[in-house]
């Protein structure tokens, strides 16, 4: 990857089966070529791509917004966007390495569309979960199915704002994956 040109993680929200019928990976990769995203690769789940892009991620998140519309995706699909450092910052910081070394799939990323989302809610979480901030993210260490814990993620989604969360398998298989790139 050139160096003058930024390395992106672009991370689709309200991305699943329904969402594959109308716009499949190798789809996306080649209308975000189209849309001047160069080289994007999409990675371990549905709705993570690493792509250049000619602008700052907030340009980048502005062109993606139209190539998902263009395959009929509704507003519910949002794009939020991360730099390589970003995500390094992230997996540096692991401050819930012992669940992220037992239970990776238990551990959750939550990435915000807000440059500042409101997390002062966070003092008076009483459930079972972990809760820790990470440069404007929220990593929670779920130690249960992350099914059983509805009521902290309807509370992170209304008292946040717009967001979309990865395991932390994902997240940092796209940190790795997004330094090699670099390196290239």
């Amino acid at each position: 990857m050139s160096s003058s040109l930024p390395l992106y993680a672009i991370l689709l929200r309200a991305i699943g089966p329904v969402t594959h019928k109308l716009m499949r990976m190798e789809q996306w990769r080649a209308a975000s070529s189209t849309a001047g995203f160069v080289a994007p690769e999409t990675l371990v789940n549905t709705g993570n791509m690493l792509a250049g892009f000619d602008g700052d991620a907030t340009a980048a998140r502005n062109a993606m917004e139209p190539v998902l519309r263009g395959f009929g995706l509704g507003e519910n699909v949002a794009v939020i966007v991360r730099t390589p450092a970003q995500l390094r910052k992230l997996l540096k910081a692991d401050p819930i390495a012992e669940a992220a070394a037992q239970r990776p799939s238990q551990t959750g990323v939550y990435f915000f569309a807000a440059a500042k989302p409101d997390f002062g809610w966070i003092s008076d979480h009483d459930g079972p979960e972990l809760i820790h901030v990470v440069a404007d993210h929220l990593v929670v260490d779920f130690s249960q199915d992350v099914a059983q814990s509805g009521r902290l993620i309807r509370k992170i989604d209304k008292l946040c704002g717009l967001n979309t969360s990865r395991n932390w398998n994902t997240t940092r298989k796209l940190a790795e994956r997004a330094s090699q790139r670099e390196k290239e």
